[in-house]
């Protein structure tokens, strides 16, 4: 087995005794490098993390907060997946908080809610269909939202083959290294593209496209299209 839970933890006097602002149930547990957490959420805001500072760096954590008024929902529902753990919930919460573990990687499958994935060692794919996501780590990342904005920062300086980005309804903001090689392929049915890494596009009518390469290209690719909304390709300068 490639998790072993360690802890279930209620929070407060009982399932029917939580608040708007803490958690009703917290579980922690161990996955080892190089496996998945995946979290399939039917409603509620996602945030994402590295583990505590005071934490082990193989430990994960996923605390559920229940919504204010009516019944609390279960417990979200942990259990093996191929390569790693799924986290299933359902029913709407309040807000979901996940703490990935070191060189883990992050699947997440929102319906509705935002969600936030910040610092996490290991790479991220997300599909959202109602929400704005924002993801900011050192490694890389693939997202598809339906309806809301997309920003990422990613400071991968390798990925293997193509990183698709997409909207149906929202602008996508993409930051990747500057020294990076890679192809790209820009395109908007309704909206404007703009990109600091110095190329050029073509439009027809509302719609606009830029294919290029960056940096003398190279085996990676980035592919980002939304329907109605605006591409930005940013350059990511190192800090000094």
């Amino acid at each position: 087995m490639s998790w072993r839970l360690l802890l279930l933890l209620l929070i407060g006097p009982g399932l029917g005794a939580c608040s708007v602002t803490s958690p009703y149930v917290t579980t922690v547990g161990v996955l080892k490098p190089g496996t998945t957490l995946t979290v399939r959420v039917a409603g509620g805001p996602i945030n994402a993390f590295a583990p505590e500072a005071r934490q082990r760096r193989d430990l994960f954590t996923v605390a559920a907060t229940a919504p204010s008024k009516g019944a609390v929902p279960p417990p979200p529902l942990l259990r093996p997946a191929a390569g790693g753990l799924l986290v299933s919930a359902p029913k709407p919460l309040a807000a979901l908080l996940v703490r990935v573990p070191d060189r883990v990687n992050l699947v997440v499958d929102s319906r509705r809610g935002d969600v936030s994935v910040t610092d996490i060692s290991g790479n991220a794919r997300i599909v959202a269909g109602d929400g704005n996501v924002t993801l900011m780590l050192p490694g890389y990342a693939q997202a598809d939202v339906g309806q809301g904005n997309l920003k990422v920062t990613m400071g991968a300086s390798d990925w293997p083959g193509t990183l698709r980005f997409s909207t149906q309804y929202g602008d996508v903001q993409l930051r990747v290294r500057a020294t990076v090689g890679f192809t790209v392929h820009l395109h908007t049915d309704d909206g404007a593209l703009f990109t600091d890494f110095g190329l050029r596009g073509v439009s027809s009518g509302q719609s606009e496209t830029i294919d290029g390469s960056v940096n003398g290209g190279g085996p990676r690719r980035i592919d980002v299209e939304t329907g109605s909304g605006g591409v930005q390709l940013l350059r990511l300068q190192p800090q000094p």
